[in-house]
């Protein structure tokens, strides 16, 4: 299962950049890995795993300066989506497709 959590802080203040920072270190110190500047991915192997880590994230959440979505989908709605990691940049690499992946 993956687990994805996107977010959305306020950046125009000093107290929301703050916060921002501890998020980001937290959930990365959870696992997850950042594939954006708002979005966060983690594979869970078991549901129960992602029940866990998605509480977590759930805890680490400020009470004020941001909105946060989490989002879990199972490796069959993932359908033949393609992550690649540490990829080098090259024109020759070619991407998964995205055109049956559906989060609802």
């Amino acid at each position: 299962m993956w687990l994805y959590v996107v977010t959305s802080f306020t950046l125009y203040n000093k107290v929301g950049r703050m916060a921002r920072m501890d998020f980001h270190k937290s959930i990365i110190k959870d696992g997850f890995f950042q594939m954006h500047d708002n979005l966060y991915v983690r594979y869970c192997s078991t549901g129960d795993n992602a029940k866990v880590h998605r509480e977590r994230v759930k805890g680490m959440i400020p009470s004020k300066w941001c909105d946060v979505s989490i989002i879990l989908s199972a490796d069959s709605q993932e359908g033949n989506a393609f992550h690649c990691l540490n990829r080098k940049h090259s024109n020759s690499l070619v991407y998964g497709k995205y055109d049956n992946v559906e989060f609802f």
